[in-house]
């Protein structure tokens, strides 16, 4: 087995099982070879779940960039991203985000690196790109907005909310993404969304 593959496995396990449940013991049985050649992947368990979450943002990295730079206008792209993102947390445990940033701080800096760096700047990007299209209203800051973004977004993941497991985290981030596409559209982009949501179901 291949190291990405071990990566892979592995970061399917966390998902579905949560991070501080699942030791090297069941992650090695898992994947079904001994905990002496998982080591040979990985230096420990910090280890592997940095490259977990390292193999994650990339992947994340290169399906938002391709999706970004199609011929799409900017609503159709955050509806898009509102289907990848909702792909991605069909399985997740609801204690992998409390896991990662209470027993995995340097995972957890890397991870939010991403996301005020790259996901803002896309954000940013599809903010400023939807205004030019006349879909997004003209009279808003893109920074400031973005940065609303991110807030929605920390508190999705933030397991001080929603703990009760009352809705599910793609049911939240869908409602959210419709709140936030809503109030930055304009007349046009409200009318082209009442389409888009009867076709799509969004």
């Amino acid at each position: 087995m291949e190291e990405n593959e071990v990566i892979t496995k592995a970061g399917e396990l966390f998902i579905r099982y949560g991070i501080k449940s699942m030791t090297m013991d069941d992650v090695s049985r898992q994947l079904g070879m001994s905990k002496k050649t998982l080591y040979q992947y990985c230096e420990n368990k910090k280890d592997l779940v940095k490259k977990v979450v390292n193999q994650q943002i990339e992947k994340e990295q290169n399906c938002i960039c391709d999706l970004f730079h199609t011929e799409m206008n900017a609503i159709d792209k955050l509806m898009d991203l509102t289907k990848f993102v909702g792909a991605q947390m069909k399985d997740l445990h609801p204690s992998v985000m409390f896991d990662l940033k209470k027993y995995h701080l340097e995972a957890w800096s890397v991870w939010n690196k991403h996301k005020v760096e790259f996901i803002y700047k896309n954000i940013k990007a599809n903010i400023e790109a939807g205004i030019k299209e006349g879909l997004y209203r003209d009279n808003m800051n893109a920074e400031i907005v973005a940065h609303f973004y991110l807030a929605m977004i920390n508190t999705i993941i933030d397991p001080d909310y929603f703990s009760d497991e009352t809705y599910s985290r793609i049911e939240i981030h869908t409602e959210m993404m419709r709140y936030h596409i809503r109030g930055i559209a304009s007349g046009t982009g409200r009318n082209y969304l009442k389409e888009k949501f009867s076709q799509d179901n969004v």
